[in-house]
């Protein structure tokens, strides 16, 4: 008695001479499998499928265009199935040729051969044994399913963070953007205070003194520290305003601002200046020659507060489409571990953090080379695209590269 297995995986049947056929199919429906008999190699090789089970053939059909057709189609099932093929051996129209080729697994890959006179429990068992295989195949290609579906849903996970992240980034970049145009605007309503209200009323008051002491005719040493304390005044009240927002940068342009607050730099620092300015530069619209500025305020103060150096040079110059300005000191350089976090999260400080949403608002780069010898700072601001296109029609237009420079994506 042979034990019944319900098995619903399709077991395909090529037998088209003789009563094979009806035999294979017989036992194994007897036994509870599915059995789907084919007529033509055609259609047997159309039912090969991912969800076939395995195929019995009779060897009487495996000459060379039957062989090579079968190998094609079991060759494009996926890289999961190892489709199991039976072969019917030792009767009929058996030639050496067919017997050397079936005998030698190839080129049809899984190949079990089945020994005629065929014993209807060899079959079962055998069947049993291949469709439990393809079986496990089947679990193999659900696994590989189910593992793709979790890949791609953290790919869409990680495709929908990095979209957040970006977008948060941006919503980041325009308010720093925002705070930065604040700031200024800030700057220059103090600076206009400071100059219009307090500097008025400390000139009054300046004035009064004087008128004071020219009506009593004293010599009153007082009177005298106070007219010096005013007089102060006036003076701090006056540079505070103007690096605030020096009037020069709206009135004659960002060269002549720089040139005023490099050399007040110099001064207040005791730091030996050097200052390498063109002879004209290219109006930039306001808000460029105002960040322009504020990088040059920004990179001096830190040469002042940080390296440690006793001289700094600043250099402007108009290349083609682009202003780059420098500033070289020649102090204890920056440690590479903050260059090393600067270039990767750019957090490293208000200040440079500063200079690079500037930059990169108006389009530019800012590069920063240190070593023990210094530090050397260059930002470059490209023209704006209108004034670009004038000049492209009487020069080329060169765009530097710059393999070291900060990426400000």
């Amino acid at each position: 008695m042979i034990d019944r297995h319900p098995f619903d995986i399709p077991v395909l049947v090529f037998a088209p001479f003789g009563k094979d056929a009806a035999l294979i199919e017989r036992v194994l429906q007897q036994s509870g499998f599915a059995v789907q008999t084919l007529p033509t190699i055609e259609r047997l090789c159309a039912a090969i499928s991912e969800d076939a089970g395995a195929v019995i053939l009779t060897e009487e059909v495996l000459h060379n265009g039957t062989i090579g057709a079968l190998a094609q189609r079991i060759s494009a099932q996926p890289p999961w199935s190892d489709f199991p093929v039976m072969v019917l051996t030792g009767g009929g129209l058996s030639t050496a040729s067919t017997e050397s080729a079936v005998r030698s697994r190839a080129p049809l890959g899984n190949v079990t051969l089945l020994e005629r006179p065929l014993r209807p429990v060899t079959l079962v068992s055998t069947v049993r044994s291949a469709l439990l295989a393809r079986r496990r195949q089947y679990e193999v290609r659900e696994h590989m399913k189910q593992q793709q579906a979790a890949e791609e849903a953290l790919r869409r996970a990680h495709d929908a963070l990095e979209s957040l992240v970006e977008q948060r980034t941006a919503a980041l970049r325009r308010l720093s953007v925002k705070l930065l145009r604040v700031q200024d605007e800030e700057r220059r309503r103090i600076a206009r205070e400071l100059h219009d209200s307090l500097g008025q009323d400390l000139t009054a008051a300046k004035i009064t003194l004087d008128m004071l002491a020219q009506e009593s005719d004293l010599e009153s040493a007082h009177l005298r520290e106070a007219q010096k304390l005013v007089d102060r005044c006036i003076s701090d009240t006056r540079t505070l305003s103007h690096l605030l927002h020096p009037p020069l940068l709206d009135e004659a342009g960002f060269v002549s601002a720089a040139r005023w607050y490099v050399e007040g730099f110099g001064r207040r620092s005791g730091i030996s200046t050097n200052l390498e300015l063109p002879e004209h530069l290219t109006r930039l619209p306001r808000g460029a020659e105002t960040a322009l500025f504020r990088i040059l305020q920004e990179a001096l103060t830190n040469v002042h507060r940080h390296s440690g150096s006793r001289a700094v040079d600043v250099r402007v110059m108009e290349s083609d489409a682009k202003v780059i300005l420098t500033v070289k000191d020649y102090g204890m350089g920056v440690p590479r571990e903050i260059l090393d976090r600067f270039w990767k999260t750019g957090n490293t400080g208000v200040g440079l953090a500063g200079i690079r949403e500037r930059l990169k608002e108006l389009g530019g780069f800012l590069e920063i080379e240190s070593n023990l010898d210094g530090t050397l700072l260059r930002a470059t601001i490209p023209f704006p695209s209108s004034q670009t296109k004038e000049r492209e029609a009487t020069e080329p237009v060169f765009v530097e590269d710059a393999p070291h420079a900060l990426p400000l994506d």
